[in-house]
C-alpha cells in the first residue's frame, strides 16, 4: 500500500515570490477569540460607571426576590412588592448612614488630636525613626547635589475631590436603586417572555428549569453570605463594646461589609482595629485587645461557621476567590472586591447548571448538591404565575 502523495506547495508567481499562506480556521478562531476577550476587558474597565450600578442591581435583586414573592403570595402584585422593598432598602440604608456617619465624623475631627496622643505613646519608636531619618539625609547630602531644585505639582484641593466623589457615588445609587425596582417588578415577566418565543417546547422547558434553578441556588448563596457577615458584624459590635472601644456599631458595620471581601477585607478591618485601639487605650496589652478578638471572631467564622453552612451548598476553589479579587480590585476598585465573590459565585453556579460548562464549575469549586431535575422548578419560568 502506497503513501498518499503529499500536497503540491503554492507555485510561486511570475515574479518568483510565492503567495501568502492563509491561516488554518483553528488559528483564525483563537485569534477572533482573543480579540473578543481584550475587547470584553477593555469594556468592562471603561464601562464601569454603567456596568458597577447594573450589577449591583442584579445581585440585590436576586437576594430580594424572596421578598416580592411572599409579598405576591400576602397579595401585593409584582410592582408593588418591587416599591415597598426599594422603600425598605432606602429606609435602612439612610438609617445606617445616619446613625454611623456622625460616630465616623466623630473619628474624623479627633484625628489630629488623637495622632499627637499617638506621637507620645510611641514616642521611643519615634526617636528611633528620627535618628534613622537624620542619618539618610546626611547620606543624601554628601553623595547628591547640594542644592537640589523641587517641582511641585498640585493637584485639585480635597474639597474638590470630595465632592466630585460624592457626586458620582449619589448618581451611580440612584441608578442602582431604579434598576433594583425594575428587576423586582418586571425580570420575571421578561424572563418569561424570552423563553416563551422559543419554538420548541424542550428548550422551553431546559431553559426554563435551568433560569429557576439558578435563580434559587443564587438567592440562597447570598442570602446565606449575608446572614453570616450580619452576624460577624453583631459579634464584632459585641466584642468591642465589653473591651471598651468607642462607638463599637461603627466596628461592627465596617466588619461585615468587609467580609464579603474574602482575606483581603478582615485584613483592613483587623489594621483599623489595631489603630482605634492604640489611639484609645494607654498601655500596649489593652492596644493588643481589640484586634486580636476580631482576629478569632473571623478564624472562627472562616473556618468553622462558613464552612459548615456555606459549604454543604457551594464551595468555591480559593485561588479562584483570591484571582477574582485581584480581578475585579483592578477593573472597578473597591466596589469590585466587594462584588468579587458573588460574581464568582454566580457564574460557578451558572457553569454548574449549564452542560457544556460543567468543567469551568468543577474548576471554581465544588458544585452545588441542588439537581437540574424536576419539573416543579420550570412553572416560574415557563409561564404560570408562582
Amino acid at each position: 500500500m502506497t503513501d498518499p502523495a503529499p500536497s503540491p506547495a503554492p507555485a510561486p508567481d511570475a515574479a518568483g515570490v510565492p503567495p501568502p499562506v492563509r491561516p488554518s480556521p483553528p488559528a483564525l478562531t483563537v485569534g477572533v477569540v482573543g480579540l473578543f476577550i481584550l475587547a470584553l476587558l477593555y469594556t468592562v474597565y471603561f464601562g464601569r460607571d454603567v456596568l458597577l450600578p447594573i450589577c449591583l442591581a442584579l445581585l440585590l435583586s436576586l437576594l430580594l426576590r424572596p421578598v416580592v414573592r411572599g409579598l405576591y403570595r400576602c397579595g401585593l402584585p409584582d410592582w408593588l412588592g418591587a416599591a415597598v422593598v426599594v422603600v425598605g432598602v432606602c429606609t435602612a440604608g439612610g438609617v445606617a448612614f445616619t446613625t454611623l456617619s456622625i460616630p465616623a465624623a466623630a473619628w474624623v475631627e479627633r484625628m489630629p488630636r488623637l495622632v499627637n496622643d499617638l506621637q507620645v505613646k510611641l514616642s521611643d519608636i519615634r526617636e528611633s525613626l528620627d535618628r534613622a531619618r537624620k542619618a539618610s539625609e546626611q547620606i543624601e547630602s554628601i553623595a547628591g547635589p547640594s542644592n537640589p531644585q523641587e517641582v511641585v505639582i498640585r493637584g485639585p484641593s480635597l474639597a474638590r475631590q470630595v465632592l466630585s466623589h460624592t457626586e458620582a457615588v449619589i448618581a451611580n445609587v440612584v441608578i442602582m436603586l431604579v434598576l433594583l425596582y425594575f428587576f423586582l417588578a418586571r425580570g420575571r415577566i421578561s424572563l418569561e417572555t424570552v423563553i416563551g418565543t422559543m419554538r420548541s417546547v424542550d428548550d422551553r422547558v431546559h431553559y426554563a428549569l435551568l433560569a429557576a434553578t439558578v435563580q434559587q441556588n443564587i438567592a440562597a448563596y447570598l442570602a446565606t453570605i449575608t446572614i453570616i457577615n450580619i452576624c460577624l458584624g453583631l459579634a464584632t459590635a459585641g466584642a468591642m463594646w465589653a473591651v471598651g472601644l468607642p462607638n463599637p456599631a461603627l466596628w461592627g458595620t465596617l466588619a461585615g461589609v468587609l467580609n464579603y471581601i474574602p482575606f483581603i477585607g478582615p485584613g483592613v478591618v483587623t489594621v483599623i482595629l489595631a489603630l482605634a485601639g492604640a489611639l484609645t487605650f494607654d498601655t500596649p496589652a489593652q492596644m493588643l485587645v481589640p484586634p486580636v478578638v476580631f482576629v478569632a471572631l473571623t478564624t472562627l467564622e472562616g473556618n468553622v461557621l462558613t464552612p459548615l453552612i456555606v459549604g454543604r451548598r457551594l464551595a468555591l476553589n480559593p485561588i479562584a476567590v483570591f484571582v477574582s479579587i485581584l480581578f475585579w480590585g483592578w477593573m472597578w476598585g473597591v466596589p469590585g472586591a466587594l462584588l468579587a465573590v458573588p460574581i464568582l459565585a454566580v457564574f460557578k453556579i451558572v457553569c454548574d447548571a449549564h452542560g457544556p460548562l460543567k468543567a469551568v464549575g468543577a474548576v471554581l469549586g465544588q458544585a452545588p448538591p441542588v439537581p437540574l431535575t424536576g419539573g416543579s422548578a420550570a412553572a416560574p419560568a415557563a409561564g404560570s404565575r408562582r
